[in-house]
């Protein structure tokens, strides 16, 4: 699922991931058979920098982009990236197809009746499922002036754009690379909101956004604890054994109330919808490094909560050690999984 034709022929691609806070910039090569992570790098953009996946101020934007680049000491320019959910739609839906009639026109009828733009201002990708001879389609548009702005911005430090798709997508696909297709439930916790994402074994049927994030335990630490923002972003994950311990403690006890309550809410409407039931949940964004939040979340849904484990089918180069690695597991995904796309998709 893609805006754009691919660049054919490469063997190395950069994967960028978007976040409110901060850009993640993963490298992934195709050394014979073999998919390699050959590097990472990181950046915390300052507020308001990004806001719902699209760039406020270019300016700093791009100085940050630029910084990662060289931290990687990449010459790779080839670009894939996933557009937040907020900035994009997808869904999936029947098409009826007459005898002798075409299916790209067919289709294109059926998402312009669907969508709430005028097709001329998106673009638009599918693919087709076949299903008892008949035919449904899972589709993505995004708006063309979400994609020309960033093909516009990254064109200005020498990026070539190869594929612009959805994050949702990307996920789904390295996950279906690594553990085969299942229904699945994945749970990313992220800086400012949370992403309920439901798949089957032919690719995402439904996502709901949470606005609640880990920016939301930080202001409360910080109100709580008349710390600022920094410092309380600093004990967040470093809980001390005092009185602010406790304090910090219910803090959480409060927000894991509140998130549960949410996913609960997004998995009973994907059940109403599709009368489907996920098998496994994976949690991936810098919540599941929280000690404790896939066994909270296995006892509270009764469903499998699996580790994510990139490497058990992609290799990381050898300057990655072990605790990278694992952390890179919940908070690389996205990034990861786009800059792999070629290879896996």
């Amino acid at each position: 699922m893609q805006f754009l034709a691919r660049l054919t022929g490469q063997k190395s691609f950069l994967g960028l991931d978007i976040g409110t806070y901060s850009l993640k910039l993963a490298e992934a090569t195709l050394k014979g058979s073999k998919i390699v992570i050959t590097g990472f790098a990181q950046i915390r953009l300052p507020k308001g920098v990004v806001v719902d996946g699209l760039v406020q101020n270019e300016e700093i934007f791009l100085k940050s982009l630029k910084s990662l680049l060289e931290n990687l000491k990449t010459k790779t320019r080839n670009l894939n990236m996933g557009l937040y959910a907020y900035t994009a739609l997808y869904d999936r839906i029947p098409v009826s197809l007459r005898e002798g009639s075409d299916l790209s026109a067919a289709v294109k009828e059926e998402i312009e009746a669907f969508i709430p733009f005028d097709i001329n201002e998106v673009y638009y990708d599918y693919f087709p499922i076949i299903k008892d001879n008949e035919y449904e389609i899972i589709f993505a548009v995004s708006k063309k002036e979400y994609v020309n702005k960033f093909i516009e911005i990254f064109s200005k430090i020498g990026l070539n754009v190869n594929a612009i798709d959805i994050d949702v997508f990307g996920i789904s696909n390295l996950l279906e690379y690594l553990y085969g297709p299942s229904a699945r439930m994945i749970i990313d916790i992220g800086a400012s909101k949370t992403l309920a994402i439901f798949v089957d074994k032919n690719g995402p049927l439904f996502s709901r956004e949470i606005a609640l994030g880990l920016s939301n335990i930080t202001e409360n630490i910080a109100q709580e604890l008349d710390l600022s923002f920094e410092e309380a972003e600093n004990i967040k994950f470093e809980i001390p054994d005092d009185e602010r311990g406790y304090a910090i403690k219910e803090i959480y006890t409060e927000f894991f109330r509140s998130l549960v309550g949410e996913l609960e809410n997004s998995l009973n409407i994907f059940k109403a919808k599709y009368y489907s039931h996920p098998e496994e949940v994976f949690v991936i964004g810098g919540g599941a490094l929280i000690s404790g939040m896939s066994e909270f979340l296995q006892e509270k849904f009764e469903i499998p909560v699996k580790d994510l484990n990139i490497s058990d089918k992609i290799i990381f180069c050898n300057d990655f050690d072990e605790d990278y690695i694992l952390e890179l597991n919940k908070i690389g995904v996205i990034a990861i999984s786009q800059a792999v796309r070629e290879f896996v998709a």
